[in-house]
């Protein structure tokens, strides 16, 4: 009889205890509202953590955004666009994107290869005939005549041997001989690089470089038409991207955001001001490595499109296996210095993509691809999740503060679904 008492009891707990689990899985469900899988309790928690820089004095602002499934389901802007003014930052307000710029014209150029006009093993040389007679540089040997030709690809994945005169090294120091960007035009640029030496041969080493601005220069001499323009009719325009522009234009300089650095003390000192940025005055040399300015809402319409496999508003840009082959790590069994070493990242023509979300130390999907600015700007497009997230600051150095990784997290810890 006993044994009989015991074991009703014990039936009778488990499934109390089993319809309790139940009951607070559902309660908790309920309590939690979320829109395309994210919690909207757990977004307000972002947007604590992004204010929290600001707050702390240690930006001026910060904005941010996130789309799934095509639906913007964050926004959030947060400081001054401008401190000593106390101008309050606004949903409009312009950013200067710097190498965010590097994968809309890797995308311009790959517009052109879907057309026929070039391959991807074409010599550079061949398009540009400044680069037909490349030395390479070495401590053991000086300066040599080069061995291997640079490619479009070279270009388009950063194993061009180009660098961007970071550092110490002799190389580091001719490319510091001449301000080259003040020099008029993207041609002029192109052909005065092209006297450099390499830092290492072609195709045998990643390093982070002009490449993109060279890539620049093949899409006017491949099309014809001055960067700016092909950008502009090919891209900017049939996306709605009508905030974007090398040049800002003069009714539109209210809106662009201060560009501040900490280095020179502890508080944010201010390094380039609408009034006198050179971005706000005429512009003949285009920098299709970091010469945008843009909106977070211009940089998603562009994100959405190469989630949507290349089209937008009855458009196609691209082809679905252009951007498969884009997307795709490039640079596997490549040396790779700077900002790819030992992070789980590789490269592909115009994005860095997860690899190894491990080896990256933050939440995150494996194939996710995207890049970000000098400034501190990023953006990330996560395939598997249908997922886009923008961040836009203004600050020279920016990763001691690591916003970059703390953004990438708090997006990722949102998401429930």
């Amino acid at each position: 009889m006993n044994m009989i008492y015991k074991s009703i009891v014990s039936g009778f707990l488990f499934l109390f205890v089993f319809n309790s689990i139940i009951i607070a899985q559902l309660i908790v469900e309920s309590d939690t509202k979320t829109i395309q899988g994210f919690s909207e309790e757990r977004l307000d928690r972002l947007n604590s953590r992004m204010h929290q820089f600001v707050d702390n004095g240690q930006l001026s602002s910060v904005q941010t955004a996130i789309m799934r499934h095509g639906e913007l389901v964050h926004f959030d802007t947060y400081g001054n666009a401008d401190i000593e003014s106390e101008t309050s930052l606004s949903d409009d307000s312009m950013w200067r994107i710097y190498s965010m710029t590097k994968p809309i014209v890797s995308v311009g150029l790959m517009m052109l290869y879907e057309q026929g006009l070039f391959n991807l093993n074409d010599d550079v040389a061949s398009y540009i005939p400044a680069f037909s007679d490349m030395t390479v540089y070495s401590e053991e040997n000086g300066i040599q005549p080069a061995k291997n030709k640079i490619k479009i690809i070279d270009l388009l994945r950063h194993t061009s041997g180009l660098g961007y005169g970071w550092g110490g090294g002799y190389v580091d120091s001719l490319y510091n001989t001449e301000n080259k960007w003040a020099m008029e035009t993207t041609g002029e640029f192109a052909n005065w690089i092209a006297t450099q030496p390499l830092y290492y041969e072609a195709s045998e080493g990643w390093r982070y470089s002009v490449s993109t601005d060279i890539c620049g220069r093949l899409i006017e001499v491949i099309s014809g038409q001055d960067l700016d323009e092909y950008l502009d009719e090919h891209i900017l325009t049939p996306l709605g991207m009508d905030d974007t522009y090398f040049e800002v234009p003069q009714d539109k300089i209210n809106r662009l955001v201060t560009n501040y650095t900490d280095r020179r003390g502890d508080k944010l000192t201010v390094i380039d001001h609408p009034k006198e940025s050179n971005f706000t005055k005429t512009v003949t040399h285009f920098s299709g490595g970091g010469g945008l300015v843009s909106t977070i809402s211009d940089y998603l319409a562009f994100c959405q499109m190469l989630l949507n496999e290349g089209h937008s508003n009855g458009t196609k840009f691209l082809s679905r296996k252009t951007i498969d082959l884009m997307t795709q790590d490039h640079c596997k069994h490549t040396p790779r210095t700077g900002q790819l070493a030992g992070t789980g990242n590789g490269f592909g023509l115009g994005f860095s993509m997860i690899n190894d979300v491990a080896a990256t130390g933050a939440l995150g999907t494996k194939g996710t691809y995207g890049w970000g600015g000098a400034a501190g700007t990023y953006f990330r497009i996560d395939p598997k999740e249908n997922l886009i997230y923008v961040m836009m600051i203004q600050l020279m150095p920016y990763d001691h503060l690591q916003a970059r990784q703390v953004f990438q997290n708090m997006v990722y810890q949102a998401l429930v679904d």
